[in-house]
C-alpha cells in the first residue's frame, strides 16, 4: 500500500514538472512545416510563445500586430496569421510560408 501511495505521489510531481524550455510538460506544441523542408515548433505561454527551431529555444513575448499573432524578441520574430506563419532571425531557417 505504501509503495502505491509513493508511486502516485511521484506521478503527480512529474506531471507538475517543467522541461528544459520552461513550459509545462504536456503543454500543446504546434509543429510548423515550411517551404524548403524546414520546420519548427511553438507552444504558447502566458503572454508569449516558446519557439524551438534549429536546435535552439526562444522565449518570445507577445508583440503588437496589425493582424494575426506576433511574438518577438531582438532579431527573432514569430508571426502567424490565417493559418500560415513565418519565423525570422532563428537558427536553421529560412522559415517561410509555414503551415501546421
Amino acid at each position: 500500500m505504501k509503495a502505491q501511495i509513493l508511486l502516485a505521489a511521484a506521478l503527480l510531481l512529474a506531471a507538475c514538472a517543467s522541461d528544459d524550455g520552461g513550459d509545462a510538460v504536456g503543454a500543446p506544441r504546434t509543429t510548423w512545416r515550411c517551404d524548403g523542408g524546414s520546420s519548427f515548433t511553438a507552444s504558447y505561454t502566458n503572454g508569449g510563445a516558446l519557439v524551438r527551431a534549429g536546435g535552439r529555444s526562444y522565449a518570445l513575448p507577445h508583440a503588437l500586430s496589425g493582424s494575426g499573432a506576433r511574438y518577438a524578441s531582438g532579431d527573432v520574430e514569430f508571426w502567424e496569421h490565417a493559418g500560415t506563419a513565418t519565423l525570422t532571425g532563428a537558427a536553421g531557417g529560412p522559415y517561410a510560408n509555414c503551415r501546421h
